[in-house]
């Protein structure tokens, strides 16, 4: 056999190698984007959907602190007691869920006040509805949508 010969087909086995090591690696890294109806549960997600503004932390415990305390400061910030409740002293519990898709972005707002209470359900679904676009969550290194709930309080003082 050629000298030139055995030296090539080493060098393309050796290359072939590298590529089997580094390709999948390199795609571990980058998240699949799932099935558009695949849904987990926000407290379930490997990596929860996060804020602008909140980076990263390595801690699952970190991430989700600072997800509920920019959401907590969203509420306080946009929160206005409707007009129609104040004078007819409607207080409640609305329960909001939502889904924060792939994308980042907020859909499928919906909201339950145990009364039953619109004027409450419609101020909750506005505030939910400004939220701004989120990094989405990761699920076993895909991204994911995200189901998160909170309650919101209406009370007069």
């Amino acid at each position: 056999m050629n000298k030139n010969y055995l030296t090539q087909k080493k060098h393309y086995l050796f290359v072939m190698l590298l590529i089997i090591l580094i390709v999948p690696t390199t795609s571990a890294f980058k998240p699949v984007i799932l099935n558009s109806d695949e849904i987990i549960e926000f407290y379930s997600a490997d990596n929860v959907p996060l804020f602008k503004g909140c980076e990263r932390s390595g801690s699952r415990k970190e991430d989700v602190a600072c997800f509920n305390e920019k959401i907590t400061k969203h509420i306080k910030r946009n929160f206005v007691y409707p007009e129609e409740a104040y004078r007819k002293k409607i207080e409640g519990r609305v329960w909001v869920t939502f889904i924060i898709d792939n994308a980042g972005k907020v859909k499928d707002i919906k909201a339950n006040e145990p009364n039953h209470s619109k004027t409450l359900e419609d101020e909750a679904v506005r505030i939910v509805s400004l939220l701004r676009k989120f990094t989405p969550g990761v699920h076993n290194g895909k991204i994911v949508n995200v189901k998160y709930g909170m309650p919101i309080t209406f009370k007069l003082h």
